[in-house]
């Protein structure tokens, strides 16, 4: 045929067709509404999302067994519980094949609180000083981290400008004195201490007086406002994922009002009871007495200096989800803008400015 004639051929065809629905041309297909109206927080029927996958989208688990996804409702219920600590997350996790959802419930890491109010450790020639010779501190009652004591005696700690009564010695007796004071019982007192782990007395505060029944005693150096810290027992550590020198952040006190807290200092040893420390500022910052709970959140291996973080990744942020922890920016990670918006998305994301 020639083109003459092809065109020819289309016209007629065209009139027909016309002629044959009685209108210009062939009626535009339209979208149809879903039965029954609209669901309060359904997609639309026509829209992808909201197709069912039961049948096309099937996951092998392990043993080989098809066990289809949930329909798009589910997964928002359970999407929402994740995020709440409640359930495990609904996406996918572990190797390509998936796995049971068991493997995904870890042990929340939580922690007892142990607020420690102002108290002094003493050497034993300070101690004479204080009590008279040939004394030793007795005990009044023990306390948590094993072999240490709350001692039957106080002394009054006497700075530049005021001075604190009753202030309880922790036995047994140290190599060096050691004073731990909370921020505003330097200001109490009119000093400035340094921030330091218990026994790292380097550049520490002095300029108080201790005050016994026999004698007193001058510290130039040995006070100190305590690291905060988390004592660990090694039967502890591997449940809690933490190892000796990491910092970790806690999270804790009441509904409404919980906070986080960063540079927790980790000691892992066989002379450690499993217990946050905290002084009385902190515990009323975070709203906490002791007994309560804290919940560990993340942690930065002490080995880890120089080397690169590890990258959080969408599944990992499902995992944490799934174990009721929370995401921040400021983690020892780096995360992917995927794993940011999965973390906004199940609302674990907690940026803290």
């Amino acid at each position: 045929m020639t083109k003459d004639e092809v065109a020819q051929l289309v016209a007629l065809v065209a009139e027909r067709l016309m002629a044959a629905e009685g209108r210009a041309w062939l009626p535009t297909p339209t979208r149809p509404e879903p039965p029954g109206g609209p669901t309060p927080g359904a997609l639309p029927a026509w829209s992808g999302a909201a197709q069912s996958l039961s049948d096309v989208a099937p996951i092998r688990r392990a043993k080989g067994v098809i066990r289809h996804r949930p329909e798009y409702p589910q997964l928002v219920v359970a999407a929402r519980q994740a995020a709440a600590a409640r359930g495990p997350s609904p996406l996918p996790a572990g190797s390509s094949a998936g796995v049971e959802r068991e493997a995904t419930r870890v042990a929340r890491r939580e922690v007892k609180i142990g607020v420690s109010n102002r108290h002094l450790h003493v050497s034993p020639q300070d101690f004479e000083a204080l009590f008279g010779k040939g004394k030793v501190p007795s005990v009044q009652r023990t306390i948590s981290q094993p072999g240490q004591f709350a001692a039957g005696e106080t002394v009054h700690v006497v700075g530049p400008k005021g001075r604190l009564d009753g202030v309880r010695i922790v036995g047994p007796a140290r190599g060096a004195t050691q004073l731990e004071l909370s921020p505003s019982d330097c200001r109490a007192l009119g000093i400035e201490a340094p921030v330091r782990m218990s026994g790292k007395l380097e550049s520490s505060g002095g300029g108080v007086m201790l005050e016994g029944p026999a004698g007193k005693v001058t510290l130039h150096k040995g006070v100190i406002v305590a690291q905060r810290h988390l004592h660990v027992a090694p039967g502890d550590a591997r449940a809690l994922g933490v190892a000796d020198g990491d910092k970790a952040a806690v999270e804790g006190g009441p509904a409404g009002r919980r906070a986080l807290l960063h540079d927790v200092i980790v000691r892992l040893g066989p002379g450690h009871a499993t217990e946050l420390h905290l002084d009385l500022d902190e515990a009323h910052a975070l709203g906490v007495k002791t007994g309560d709970v804290a919940l560990i959140v993340a942690r930065a291996r002490a080995s880890g200096a120089g080397k690169r973080r590890p990258l959080l990744t969408e599944r990992a942020v499902a995992q944490m989800a799934a174990r009721g922890e929370t995401v921040s920016p400021h983690g020892p990670w780096l995360i992917t803008p995927a794993a940011k918006d999965r973390a906004k998305a199940l609302g674990i994301w907690k940026d803290e400015g």
